[in-house]
């Protein structure tokens, strides 16, 4: 509950709009067996009308090694429609740590929704 609160509020904020953000958006992220992290990027509509949002997942690696990947789209949610945006996967050593940030816009360019989790070792 305050997760999703904190966001509204973090995404308000940072909008150039009145009112609250038009969407949430949220990190899923498990620990899988052989020093594997999955990470999924998720969007859910506030709104009552469909909407058209554009999306970049970034997934940083530091420690043995260094790595980055992104990826990014763009997906129409209808009225309160939520949806998976993105997934990666991260391979982590003992002495990694990392970074996985999920950034929203709407159709004119703006950051409307973000979410990140960071770790260090």
């Amino acid at each position: 509950m305050i997760r999703p609160l904190l966001a509204l509020l973090l995404g308000a904020a940072s909008a150039p709009w009145k009112g609250l953000a038009p969407c949430e958006a949220h990190l899923v992220v498990t620990r899988q067996p052989q020093q594997l992290l999955v990470a999924s990027g998720v969007c859910r509509s506030l709104l009552g009308q469909p909407a058209r949002y554009q999306y970049q997942l970034v997934a940083e690696r530091w420690g043995r090694s260094r790595s980055r990947s992104s990826q990014g789209g763009t997906i129409e949610l209808g009225a309160h429609q939520e949806a998976q945006l993105a997934q990666t996967t991260v391979n982590l050593g003992p002495t990694d740590h990392y970074l996985l940030r999920l950034r929203v816009y709407d159709a004119a360019g703006q950051l409307v929704a973000q979410d990140s989790v960071r770790q260090a070792p």
